[in-house]
């Protein structure tokens, strides 16, 4: 059994008893330290440690390319981003790609046209908030790069129809991976890049590696490095590095700033396959001499010294920290729970008092964040009823009206999860994304077999809907509200109760509306007309507790 984790120990006991485990390891330890010192091989260690960061750089640029194209793949199959690709929309392009690239914190994406032509220019401003980018359409730099050519000219590689390479602007040096934008039929509308800096791609290597990063084009000199003075290759090591990439890496020594490094370099690969230079991964080199005899005597004096001050400073230490970290712990699980309200008073001006304050202040930015979130998507949904407005050839305002009427019966009739009431109204018709226009767009009377088509729209929405955990809860109205008291609805032909609640208020609330507007095979009807064919429908199309309700909150509203 782990001592370590005993639930009958008490916090006190538990920080104490590593510390006497340490002072009672100090002394074995500083004999067994001192040995290896003498005989093992310092050159041996420090050259593995630099293969481990090689390879760690290495690794970490294939996920960091896997990464950006998640991000082009998220942008290339937005919805509607065809359509506004076509029409081009740049401000409707910046509504549905700004999203996905603020959640993804990429630095560059350039959204091109059939002509190479920038609609859509996104690049995150220097030193700026997570959501500060500055936009721009018109430029066409892109257009004769070799990589961009492929794409237009349809060329793949072995892993598909995505390229990647090294873009040279003004704005910097960037790593580009770029794929297209097909419509239905397979052609080609446009051209999706999604970049980092190079100076971003070293400073983030850095910190995953803790190693001194520097990038290499092919010919050796340095694109970005983290050391304080570049230190460029030769073109005969550069050129040695990638003849023998397939076998083994080159090591090199440097000085930088007067600190002599260890440098690993290999080749740096795009798409698993081709070279855009090198990346070389360095540590500065700390060499350990032989203890003399007298210094021995000095180590062992001081171990034991260690030994009693490690014990004392750990009664001192468990005595002061045990209570504010058994409270940090309570609360840290108030927080695993989903109770974002918790604050905890600090004591005293120590790191745990630091570590309270910044708990308190780490809980009161996820629930910053929780509420920034909730309304990002909520912004994206309303960005989506109204492109279904417009493709339906509604008001701007339909979606807000039923809406609005939606959420007040749902309140009326006790309803306390309105969130759900409100994403489920807004995206009641998503569905009617996969209806041909010319069928959702016919003027007069649909066919048996384009009313099978249409019928189908509800079946639609939950497959679009149900792989989004976020709107899961919210399908009710989207795949309901077609559904009839009486059981002649569609698409599951449910009756009663076996209806969701959500989806009896909006379904009385949508044919309101409908009756009220304008609809390409007719006029809106008046509104005593509509009065009586909503009254007509009680107990056969509505239920009838809702249109109860319902009826009373339009006497109120006219």
């Amino acid at each position: 059994m782990n001592i370590l984790s005993s639930q009958w120990l008490s916090l006190r006991t538990k920080i104490i008893l590593p510390y006497m485990l340490l002072a009672l390891l100090l002394a074995i330890g500083a004999a067994y330290i001192g040995t290896r010192v003498v005989f093992d091989s310092i050159e041996e260690r420090f050259v593995n440690q630099l293969i481990e960061a090689g390879k760690l750089s290495s690794e970490w640029m294939v996920r960091e390319e896997d990464r950006l194209l998640e991000t082009l793949r998220l942008i290339t199959y937005a919805e509607g981003m065809s359509a506004t690709l076509k029409a081009e929309d740049a401000e409707k392009l910046r509504e549905l790609a700004y999203p996905i690239t603020v959640n993804a914190r990429e630095e560059s994406v350039q959204i091109l046209d059939a002509q190479g032509i920038a609609l859509l220019s996104m690049y995150h401003r220097t030193g700026g908030n997570m959501e500060e980018y500055d936009f721009s359409r018109g430029d066409d730099s892109f257009k004769g790069l070799p990589f961009v050519q492929k794409i237009f000219q349809k060329q793949g590689d072995a892993l598909g129809d995505k390229h990647a390479a090294l873009v040279r602007s003004k704005r910097g040096i960037y790593f580009y991976v770029a794929g297209p934008i097909l419509d239905d039929w397979g052609n080609l509308l446009g051209v999706v890049l999604i970049g980092k800096s190079t100076n971003t791609l070293a400073r983030e290597i850095r910190e995953a590696t803790l190693a001194q990063v520097t990038l290499y084009e092919p010919n050796g000199s340095t694109l970005a490095t983290t050391l304080f003075q570049a230190q460029p290759l030769s073109a005969d090591l550069a050129g040695n590095v990638l003849k023998q990439q397939s076998s083994h890496s080159v090591f090199r020594d440097l000085t930088a700033s007067d600190i002599a490094y260890g440098e690993i370099i290999g080749a740096w690969k795009a798409r698993r396959n081709d070279n855009l230079g090198l990346i070389g991964a360095a540590f500065a080199k700390n060499f350990l001499v032989r203890l003399s005899q007298n210094t021995w005597v000095q180590i062992l004096i001081s171990v034991l010294a260690a030994v009693f001050l490690v014990l004392m400073i750990g009664l001192f230490v468990s005595n002061r920290i045990s209570r504010p970290i058994l409270n940090l712990g309570q609360a840290a699980a108030r927080v695993a729970d989903g109770d974002l309200r918790v604050q905890l008073q600090p004591v005293g001006g120590d790191e745990v008092a630091v570590l309270t304050q910044k708990f308190n202040q780490m809980v009161s930015n996820l629930q910053r964040s929780r509420v920034d979130l909730v309304a990002a998507y909520d912004t994206t949904l309303e960005g989506w009823a109204k492109t279904l407005d417009l493709r339906n050839h509604e008001t701007e305002t339909h979606s807000r009206r039923v809406v609005d009427l939606s959420l007040r019966l749902a309140q009326a009739m006790g309803i306390q999860d309105l969130d759900n009431i409100r994403r489920g109204a807004l995206l009641h018709d998503i569905g009617k994304m996969a209806i041909p226009d010319e069928i959702l767009l016919k003027p007069g009377p649909l066919t048996s077999e384009e009313w099978e088509t249409m019928r189908r729209h509800p079946i639609y929405a939950v497959e679009v809907l149900q792989s989004i955990t976020f709107l899961k809860s919210a399908t009710d109205i989207p795949h309901y509200h077609h559904e009839k008291w009486d059981g002649t609805g569609y698409p599951d032909g449910l009756e009663g109760e076996q209806i969701p609640l959500a989806a009896r208020i909006f379904a009385i609330v949508d044919v309101w509306d409908s009756l009220l507007s304008d609809r390409p095979y007719r006029s809106a009807l008046p509104f005593d007309e509509a009065l009586r064919i909503i009254q007509a429908g009680v107990g056969n199309h509505f239920d009838p507790h809702v249109a109860e309700v319902f009826f009373i909150i339009l006497k109120e509203l006219f």
